[in-house]
């Protein structure tokens, strides 16, 4: 098996009734996959929380940063962001991690993107493979 460029999980969750950033940006973080059972003490949900606010002040945060904000080791910090990175939420910049772009919903924007081309990959692939066993598609 080939190891993946970028990876996406994507979950339908029910979204919050009520309005509150630290929940919005947990039911993102759930919707993307990155809150498990596992995951108790929510480290990737804290990560993009920094980030997304260190984004205001339009600058990065170390991965020594991000370990004091969190109880797991920094093994768990780098763990948590190589797969936000994977994801496309986040680049390291130097010796910083930062969101992909100026903000979140730009992020978003570029994932969809990033997921509408591995999609088409993946039809295109899947037309192939029909015109081989000789089904149709309409």
């Amino acid at each position: 098996m080939e190891k993946s460029l970028k990876q996406f999980n994507i979950k339908k969750l029910k979204e919050s009734t009520e309005k509150d950033t630290d929940k919005d940006i947990e039911w993102i973080c759930g919707s993307l996959g990155f809150i498990t059972p596992r995951d108790q003490d929510k480290t990737a949900y804290i990560i993009l929380k920094a980030l997304i606010k260190s984004a205001k002040e339009k600058k990065g945060k170390t991965s020594e940063e991000l370990g004091k904000l969190v109880e797991p080791t920094r093994g768990s910090v780098i763990y948590h962001l190589k797969r936000l990175m994977k994801s496309g939420l986040v680049v390291k910049m130097g010796s910083a991690y930062e969101l992909k772009m100026n903000c979140l919903a730009n992020t978003i924007q570029e994932i969809r993107k990033e997921v509408d081309i591995t999609l088409d990959d993946i039809q295109k692939v899947a037309k192939d493979i029909d015109g081989a066993v000789g089904l149709e598609t309409r």
